[in-house]
């Protein structure tokens, strides 16, 4: 009986350090990857696109929504690409969607993240969806990923 105890003790002891572990190597390595990612989220400084840049490399626009909610956008898209929902936001110029829309994308992935912790990952006030974890600029856009960024490097990497 008493080391069936010790056994419990050990168990749970490993299981404890296993998610203090984690924990601190997801935040650690969070902002390492979120420094380095920052120059590499940011590409085709120098390209215009428009909705049917878009479409024409895949991406299937579903709902447009409300630019109100996001300061200085032309124009917001919600759609797919290779099975995962990506959000497009079009703004007048690459240095507009620096100064305004990266601000917006790291707002709206960080309430996403609040929300999931509650389980609900529905806007409520906007009707979108917030499941988005990370985003990227390319031009004047910036395209707010589902999950991580490699559906949206793919859909970028095949734009005309």
């Amino acid at each position: 009986m008493y080391s069936k105890h010790i056994i419990k003790v050990i168990i749970w002891a490993m299981l404890i350090f296993a998610i203090a572990t984690c924990g601190s190597e997801g935040s650690s390595s969070g902002e390492s990857s979120d420094e380095s990612s920052a120059t590499d989220a940011i590409v085709l400084t120098d390209q215009f696109f428009s909705t049917d840049s878009f479409i024409a490399a895949g991406w299937k626009k579903s709902k447009e929504y409300d630019t109100a909610t996001v300061p200085e956008s032309t124009e917001i898209w919600y759609g797919f690409f290779q099975q995962k929902d990506i959000e497009i936001r079009f703004y007048a110029s690459h240095e507009a969607a620096i100064e305004h829309g990266v601000p917006a994308a790291e707002g709206s992935i960080e309430g996403a993240v609040k929300r999931s912790k509650g389980g609900n990952l529905l806007d409520v006030s906007g009707g979108s969806f917030t499941g988005y974890s990370d985003f990227l600029v390319a031009g004047n856009a910036v395209l707010l990923c589902e999950f991580d960024r490699t559906k949206c490097d793919v859909l970028v990497s095949t734009l005309k």
